[in-house]
């Protein structure tokens, strides 16, 4: 025993008191089971089960890997609260840091906790905390032999070659929520599961998709498929540059995801992620290739926007890095480091200007400013004041030559004009395009089809721009860059086929 040293004296926690600040730390369900499994992936384990049961209202949660187990030893040591330093040097692939977060996680969701293990060579061990004898006893006393309904639960690890069980019984904080209809009780507690699902596809998603390690998570029945941040299968993603920084120990890679017209619906549905479209851009900051950070802009003065949405930003960090970062021990906030917030917040803005010029494109459009000119937009925003207005702009050429067609009195244009800028409905459109992806996004082509005079314009043009000197491709890019006919692949088609 450590001998006091004079003018000191033992002052440890109370058990009791101790243990419910541990219970405090923030979790919820889906980050609480991340934190076991990535136990289980430094463990080696090729195989994840997340099983549950409702239990005639007294549910249990088993998390079962085949990895090389523990020692008796070593798990005792495991079960200690704060078992190793942070500041310990850690093995490369090593998940956790803070010797808490099988504890910690475990804590946040069930009173009782029971860790069963067996290693290769067939040593099995048991250990458990039982928060209610904590309590009582005012002690730290692990406990042995679980109860016999426990045992019962434990017994699929024998099964294997090797592996842990950690299940969860008691499950107080998870029942507090659930509501007092028995039957409504049961029903959320399986959807949470769902939920559980489409975080680990998301955390984990680079270990699931690597080839060279085959890991299977299953949530019951189902198995976890990765979930892909970046559409990297689509064809029109870009991949902008990448960057590595601090002896390669920190690389980030930006994606421009493809827009709402080049993605397939499944892509548009998978690609919106747990958060949707908005939310789910930014960064995405991983330890290790675990995902810690999910979209946003870290703690920038950036904000999510709409035309931002289809920025993501990977940032890939080795785990020496935590102390940087300032990881918490949930594993589920990054912060960055003084050094770096300059490169990354240019990094974020030049992915943010990208990402915007791609979801203003239209379908067919080849933007070129250094040959449209200004008289081709259609609409021009302008300032009055603090506010900000659109009007039509008169000088657009197409329109003018619609109006010359039918020469309308004198002031009839300016009304009409009035009429469609003060009735746009602004505040509609923007919550619709919150609610709903892309929901204003161009037609597809077989349900828009342009009227023929649109095309007999373009045609006109096109005549004007040839005696104009500009060259069959410099004619279609300006007239396919207008407003008006950049919003549909066909008028492209029309020119190269039948000019």
């Amino acid at each position: 025993m450590t001998r006091v040293p004079d003018n000191y004296e033992q002052c440890p926690p109370k058990a009791d008191a101790m243990i419910h600040s541990l219970r405090a730390f923030g979790y919820d369900l889906s980050m609480a089971i991340a934190d076991l499994i990535d136990n289980s992936i430094y463990a080696g384990a090729s195989n994840i089960r997340i099983e549950y049961a409702w239990n005639d209202g007294q549910p249990w949660i088993r998390i079962m890997d085949d990895g090389t187990g523990m020692t008796e030893e070593y798990l005792v040591e495991a079960m200690r609260l704060g078992t190793r330093s942070p500041l310990e040097k850690r093995d490369p692939k090593d998940l956790g840091r803070f010797g808490l977060g099988l504890k910690t996680a475990s804590f946040s969701q069930c009173k009782l906790l029971t860790v069963h293990t067996m290693t290769t060579d067939k040593n099995i061990s048991t250990r458990f905390w039982d928060l209610d004898q904590v309590q009582k006893s005012r002690s730290w006393f692990l406990g042995k032999i679980p109860p016999r309904k426990t045992k019962e639960l434990l017994s699929g690890v024998n099964d294997l070659k090797h592996g842990t069980v950690v299940l969860w019984q008691n499950i107080d904080r998870i029942y507090e929520r659930l509501g007092t209809d028995t039957y409504n009780a049961e029903e959320a507690f399986l959807d949470k599961f769902l939920v559980v699902k489409e975080y680990l596809e998301m955390v984990f998603h680079q270990y699931l998709e690597e080839r060279s390690r085959k890991l299977s998570i299953f949530v019951g029945v189902a198995r976890c498929e990765p979930w892909d941040p970046y559409l990297r299968k689509n064809n029109f993603t870009q991949k902008l540059s990448s960057e590595k920084y601090e002896e390669s120990k920190i690389s980030v890679i930006p994606y421009i995801l493809p827009h709402v017209s080049k993605r397939s619906e499944a892509e548009n549905t998978n690609g919106s992620g747990p958060k949707g479209w908005n939310s789910q851009q930014g960064f995405y900051v991983y330890r290790n290739r675990r995902m810690i950070v999910s979209g946003g802009y870290l703690d920038f003065n950036l904000k999510a926007e709409e035309h931002c949405k289809l920025a993501r930003i990977k940032v890939d960090l080795t785990n020496d890095m935590d102390h940087e970062w300032a990881i918490d021990v949930r594993k589920a906030v990054a912060i960055p480091p003084d050094r770096l917030r300059a490169e990354l917040v240019r990094i974020a803005r030049a992915t943010r200007q990208k990402a915007a010029e791609v979801y203003r494109a239209r379908t067919g459009a080849i933007r070129r400013r250094s040959i449209l000119r200004q008289t081709d937009d259609v609409w021009i925003k302008k300032k009055v004041g603090e506010k900000i207005t659109y009007k039509i702009n008169q000088e657009n050429v197409v329109l003018k030559m619609i109006l010359n067609e039918f020469s309308p009195k004198k002031g009839w244009t300016k009304k009409l004009f009035h009429v469609i800028e003060s009735t746009v409905p602004h505040r509609l459109i923007i919550m619709d395009g919150l609610e709903h992806e892309d929901c204003h996004a161009d037609l597809p082509a077989d349900l828009k089809t342009p009227p023929k005079e649109l095309i007999d314009i373009c045609f006109e043009l096109y005549g004007k721009y040839r005696r104009d000197g500009k060259t069959h491709e410099q004619s279609v890019d300006i007239i396919c860059g207008m407003d008006i006919y950049s919003t549909h692949p066909a008028y492209r088609a029309f020119l190269d086929d039948h000019v």
